[in-house]
């Protein structure tokens, strides 16, 4: 009989030790909510027997799927029915089993779990780096050993239930570990989420060897928030044995050194050979909206062990609850899963079962009936050829036995009908029953469409999964880096990604990649053969990507590269189409605005090839200067406003500077050109003035060349332009990064003012 649960209170604030608000003291400092460790320990007790009732419900359901036999055999025993019937045929897990392949299928059918948005660059540019560092996130997450185990479990615990929990450590490590309500204890009456749950206990185990760890260096540990003394204290209370026999010289100091002494000669066996200590970590939700987190040990504790206050911004750093649905009234505890809504159907299933093959052998045996005891006790049977011969005083009963199988199956059938009614992890369709819509697909339907999930768990899910993707990927981008994140980061340099553009991810707008066909390789085989049909209407790209994802669902992802290659190609745009046309009219010397929506980046990616190639023919004397110098001209004003432009934003750093040295070659060379002409016109005036006024005007009367503008205010004009054009994009560029660098100061200013508020 389990113990009776305490009467919840209706709100949190009413639980001894947890204050109404966080007020602040006449120094400025923050008082905190949670009191000292004894009341957080009342806490803990309160929560626990408030939770008492529903532990043992889940207890139950974890032992239906666990394959735990739907009557006590004890009990049986007791009352000589010990022979009786009494299986666990396995139909929770089968249906469990099911409902878990399609949540691996939303993942494992995919090459990118999560894409990611930037701010830095143009469109193109962009959208093949955020390609990149999405395909990257998810090899980091498929390299880390644990992914894989803490996704199944999260999901498991999710089915089971109705709710599970993916919390974090720290605030900076992106690795997260997976609970549910077994080990994670919140008030009653919360409402389904985050931001309302008021203080979060979560219960951990810790072998000596690793509370050692945490205080390796006292003096940062200390500073860091932990109580260096009481965490010696739980160690040597909890140590039974050093690894050469008992000790206690009741002296903390000496016990401790010569446990220290021990763990740092064989750390792994004095944290075997020792019980674990049970840890109590709280998570108390401030009226500021930060998390403050103590730790304490769940037997006797005389401190708290470790201390941070405001440690998490949010309660989306702490932990991400992944529940289905809202329950009855709203409330994380009336949440329900598929064991609660499994439990009676398969129960009373397995116990028809197990009656229905009771039935069965006592319908095969022969009755007999001893006359007495002593006619029981000599029982015999004693065969001759053919012939068998009972002990005497044995009658043989002649009655009918009732056919139980034709009275349970009916029922049995009835239970089926209910369980994929109430259900969503399976369709009433499947292998055991065909569809009424019988096509060319119907066989791969009939072995996939079980494993289809709802719309509404699909989105319930995917919900959750995206908030947990997006703290990972925030915690990977903006915390101190470990080795699989720096190999991450290296990873996206090397493939062009620039340092600039990780930093400044928007990841507001990071979301989970949702996998085509819900989870069922049926539905995606159809859907991918939907967009077949209508392909001819997609650019390059897009064809190739169809055409890889069809190869993947048949083959697999890893196996894809060999029949259709991942396009690593950016897909163009219209301007792309624009500056070719632009070039065109460029080598024909006529000049062409620039706007300023172009994307400049493009551009200039585009102008500066002919732009060189111009340049490079002028060097080896392939183009007359003289023809060159309007589409020379026509090229420099065109790049240089592109330049000018593109010179504010920093991820078209490389090809501004790029652009700029094209641009220092061109003014060269039209310099060169202009004193060229200058000197060829100086010649030719030269000529003419040697000419007399009679021939000079014979010469006109007979169609002679017409008079010419004076060679030094053409190329004066020439100089000046160039002269302009330069100090305006020298000017422009100057006042953009100036711009820039006040921007950064008033952010950095605007930091400091909000930290010192904080504090």
């Amino acid at each position: 009989m389990a113990d009776k649960p305490t009467k919840q209170p209706k709100s949190l604030d009413v639980i001894d030790g947890l204050g109404l608000t966080m007020g602040v003291k006449e120094d400025g400092t923050k008082t905190r909510r949670l009191k000292d460790v004894k009341s957080a320990l009342a806490i803990y007790t309160r929560l626990k027997d408030a939770d008492r009732q529903s532990a043992l419900q889940r207890a139950r359901i974890d032992g239906m799927f666990d394959g735990a036999a739907p009557y006590d055999q004890s009990k049986l025993n007791a009352s000589g029915q010990g022979q009786k019937t009494n299986l666990n045929f396995g139909e929770a897990q089968r249906l469990l089993d099911i409902s878990l392949s399609a949540y691996v299928d939303l993942y494992s059918s995919l090459e990118k779990f999560v894409n990611v948005k930037g701010t830095v660059g143009e469109d193109a540019q962009r959208h093949e780096w955020e390609d990149i560092v999405s395909s990257e996130l998810t090899q980091l997450l498929k390299s880390w050993p644990e992914f894989h185990s803490n996704y199944l479990r999260l999901c498991t615990t999710f089915i089971k239930h109705g709710v599970g929990v993916a919390y974090f450590d720290s605030p900076e490590g992106w690795q997260f570990k997976v609970g549910s309500f077994e080990d994670i204890l919140i008030p009653r009456q919360t409402p389904s989420s985050e931001e309302a749950i008021d203080v979060s206990v979560i219960r951990r185990s810790y072998h000596i060897h690793e509370l050692a760890n945490f205080i390796k260096n006292p003096e940062a540990a200390a500073k860091v928030g932990w109580n260096v003394d009481e965490v010696k204290r739980v160690m040597v209370k909890n140590v039974t044995t050093n690894g050469r026999g008992s000790f206690s010289t009741g002296n903390l100091n000496s016990d401790y050194e010569s446990l220290q002494a021990e763990i740092k000669n064989n750390d792994l066996l004095v944290g075997v050979e020792n019980p674990t200590v049970s840890v109590l970590h709280f998570l108390v939700r401030e009226t500021d909206g930060t998390l403050s987190h103590y730790s304490c040990v769940e037997s006797s504790p005389s401190k708290f062990l470790y201390e941070k206050p405001s440690r998490y911004k949010s309660a989306e750093e702490a932990y991400v609850m992944f529940t289905y649905g809202v329950g009855s009234n709203g409330t994380y505890h009336s949440i329900r899963g598929l064991g609660q809504r499994v439990f009676s159907h398969v129960q009373t299933s397995n116990r028809l079962r197990c009656q229905m093959i009771d039935g069965a052998m006592i319908s095969s045996a022969v009755m007999l009936q001893p006359e007495s005891t002593r006619a029981l006790e000599e029982l015999d049977m004693t065969f001759y050829g053919s012939y068998a011969v009972l002990s005497p005083n044995v009658n043989i009963i002649e009655k009918a036995i009732p056919n139980l199988s034709n009275a349970v199956q009916p029922a049995l059938q009835d239970m089926q009908n209910q369980l994929a009614m109430n259900t969503d992890t399976q369709s009433p369709y499947g292998p055991s029953q065909s569809s009424p819509y019988r096509n060319k697909d119907q066989v791969i339907s009939d072995m996939d469409i079980s494993t289809q999930l709802s719309g509404a768990a699909l989105n319930l899910f995917y919900a959750s999964w995206g908030r947990l993707l997006r703290e990972v990927v925030k915690r990977v981008i903006k915390s101190p880096k470990d080795q699989r994140t720096k190999d991450f980061c290296d990873r996206c340099y090397d493939r062009g990604v620039p340092k600039e553009f990780l930093n400044n991810l928007d990841l507001a707008r990071t979301t989970a990649v949702r996998a085509i066909g819900d989870g069922s390789r049926a539905n995606r085989l159809a859907s991918l053969r939907e967009l077949n049909a209508i392909s001819g209407s997609f650019d390059e790209v897009g064809r190739a990507n169809l055409t890889r994802d069809i190869v993947a669902t048949r083959v697999g992802a890893d196996i894809a590269d060999r029949y259709a290659p991942q396009m690593d190609v950016p897909r163009e745009t219209v301007d792309n189409k624009i500056a070719i046309m632009e070039t065109a009219t460029l080598n024909q010397g006529q000049p062409m605005p620039v706007l300023s929506s172009e994307l400049h980046g493009t551009h200039l990616g585009i102008h500066l090839e002919s732009f060189g190639q111009l340049l490079e023919a002028l060097n080896t004397g392939q183009a007359d200067p003289m023809q060159a110098m309007p589409v020379l001209q026509a090229f420099y004003q065109h790049i240089a406003e592109h330049t000018q432009f593109a010179s504010g934003e920093p991820a078209l750093e490389g090809l501004v500077a790029q652009a700029k040295q094209s641009l220092q070659y061109g003014e060269e060379m039209i310099n060169n050109t202009a004193k060229a002409m200058e000197k060829i016109q100086r010649d030719e005036a030269q000529a003419q003035q040697q000419m007399t006024e009679e021939e000079a005007a014979m010469m006109q009367q007979q169609g002679g060349e017409q008079p010419q503008e004076d060679p030094k205010i053409a190329a004066a004009q020439v100089q000046m332009q160039i002269m302009q054009q330069k100090a305006e994009l020298e000017m422009s560029i100057k006042q953009q990064k100036h711009e820039q660098d006040q921007a950064i100061r008033d952010a950095e200013a605007a930091m400091k003012f909000q930290e010192d508020a904080r504090s």
